[in-house]
């Protein structure tokens, strides 16, 4: 079963580079046991908690990587604006958060409606009629 958050090749990587260093750590581990510079003992306990630590710290990275954008053009998709005008080219300036962009609707829209924004292409937003 494919977990939806391991879309995200970031997570994926991070996962990937702490699986590898906790590896390390239980390698060295059963080295030390194996000189008897420490106890199975001491090991167990230096491991099960490389292993909680390495945990907190998974969940930590996949909430954080969760989350969406707060800056920058993917933020305002999903937004509510308003449109300001239709310019004579018939593109729309909406605004949106206080900032004025082109769009474009497949919806009729005229100056006042309420538009949800669906998406973007290059500097232009895709908008929809709230």
């Amino acid at each position: 079963m494919v977990f939806k958050w391991f879309r995200n090749e970031a997570v994926i990587a991070t996962i990937d580079e702490i699986i590898i260093v906790l590896a390390l750590i239980i390698l060295g581990l059963a080295v030390l046991v194996y000189f008897g510079i420490i106890t199975p003992k001491m090991a167990t306990i230096a491991g099960l908690g490389t292993l909680l630590i390495a945990i907190l710290l998974t969940i930590s990275i996949v909430k954080v990587q969760k989350k969406r954008p707060a800056i920058g053009p993917e933020a305002i998709i999903g937004k509510i604006g308003l449109v300001k005008f239709i310019s004579s080219k018939g593109e729309l300036v909406v605004e949106v958060e206080g900032e004025y962009w082109i769009a474009k609707t497949i919806d009729s829209v005229k100056p006042g409606d309420a538009v949800r924004v669906t998406g973007m292409e290059g500097l232009k937003l895709r908008v929809r009629k709230a």
